[in-house]
C-alpha cells in the first residue's frame, strides 16, 4: 500500500505542477504576452499530453493572440481527438451555409466547465463583430 501512496502523491505533485503552467500560461496571454504563454502551454503538455483543455487554450492563443493558424489548426484537431464534447463544442462555432451561429441556441451545461467559459467568450465576440460588420 505504501508504493501505492507515493504513486499517487507523484502523481498529484505532477497535476499540480501542470496546473501551475497552465494557470501562468493564461496569466501571461492575458498579458498579450503570447509567446511565453505557448511555452508554459507545452510545458504543461509535456506533463499531461492528453488534457484537450491545453491543446484548446494554446490553440487558442496561437491564433487570437499570435496570428499562427496553422499551428492553432493542428491544436485544436488534437484537442477535438481527445474530447468529444470540445469537438461538438468547436463544430457548434462553424458558419452554417448563408448565416452565422446562433450563439443562444447552444446548449453549455454539455460542455466541460474548464473550456465553457472560453469558448463562450470566443463565440459572443465572434457573433458581436460579425453583427457589427
Amino acid at each position: 500500500m505504501e508504493k501505492k501512496d507515493g504513486f499517487w502523491k507523484k502523481v498529484d505533485r505532477s497535476l499540480n505542477v501542470a496546473d501551475g503552467y497552465v494557470l501562468k500560461a493564461d496569466m501571461l496571454a492575458h498579458d498579450r504576452r503570447f509567446e511565453e504563454a505557448v511555452e508554459y502551454y507545452d510545458k504543461a503538455l509535456e506533463i499531461v499530453p492528453g488534457n484537450a483543455d491545453v491543446w484548446a487554450f494554446k490553440g487558442i492563443t496561437l491564433q487570437g493572440g499570435l496570428g499562427r493558424d496553422e499551428e492553432a489548426r493542428k491544436c485544436w484537431e488534437r484537442a477535438k481527438s481527445l474530447d468529444h464534447t470540445l469537438a461538438m463544442a468547436v463544430d457548434m462555432t462553424k458558419e452554417e451555409t448563408g448565416r452565422g451561429v446562433e450563439v443562444e441556441s447552444i446548449p453549455w451545461s454539455d460542455l466541460k466547465d474548464s473550456c465553457r467559459d472560453k469558448l463562450k467568450r470566443m463565440m459572443l465576440k465572434q457573433a458581436q463583430s460579425e453583427r457589427k460588420g
